[in-house]
């Protein structure tokens, strides 16, 4: 019996004296997390492919921090033409995930290759300004941290196309 009043008393000693470490452990986090922020960016736009005039609209998902963006481009009523994701790698370029392609687009030769690649240009590249693409800009627009074109043509390398895009709407959220 002398055992068993050992036995209880035991725990309940431990407990006040805090041995256990139940009531007396630090829960906060002493690590510091760092957020970077990401932008939705919404784009309007043109798209001039040998005389005919295709009206887009777009959103970026844009990561600076994780070098990558999301991106959907859409037809003037809202359907889906193309959904995809690029990631630039270091310094050397990028590679992209081509998630959905309406057989509309795929229609048009190189379209999805050369979105990608102003997609890399515009918000991914290390050094913009240094491809056979022909961008030009006019005002910008602060959101949050960052400067976004307001109004942006690309030209492509061998002037097959011509995108005018304006950007309508962004945010800054953190990632």
């Amino acid at each position: 019996m002398r055992n068993f009043r050992v036995l209880l008393v035991l725990p309940l000693l431990f407990c006040l004296l805090g041995v256990t470490g139940c009531a007396t452990r630090n829960t906060e986090s002493t690590a510091t997390h760092q957020t970077s922020p990401s932008y939705l960016l919404q784009h309007s736009g043109v798209l001039s492919i040998a005389e005919k005039r295709i009206a887009l609209r777009g959103v970026i998902k844009l990561n600076p921090a994780q070098r990558n963006a999301r991106v959907v481009i859409m037809n003037d009523m809202g359907m889906k033409l193309l959904v995809a994701e690029i990631i630039a790698d270091g310094y050397e370029g990028y590679e992209s995930h081509k998630i959905f392609a309406s057989p509309f687009l795929r229609m048009i030769p190189s379209f999805y290759a050369e979105s990608m690649h102003c997609i890399y240009e515009m918000f991914l590249a290390p050094n913009p300004g240094t491809s056979a693409l022909t961008v030009t800009t006019d005002g910008t627009k602060q959101i949050g941290s960052r400067e976004f074109a307001v109004h942006t043509i690309i030209k492509g390398s061998q002037s097959s196309y011509t995108m005018e895009l304006f950007l309508t709407s962004g945010s800054e959220k953190d990632s």
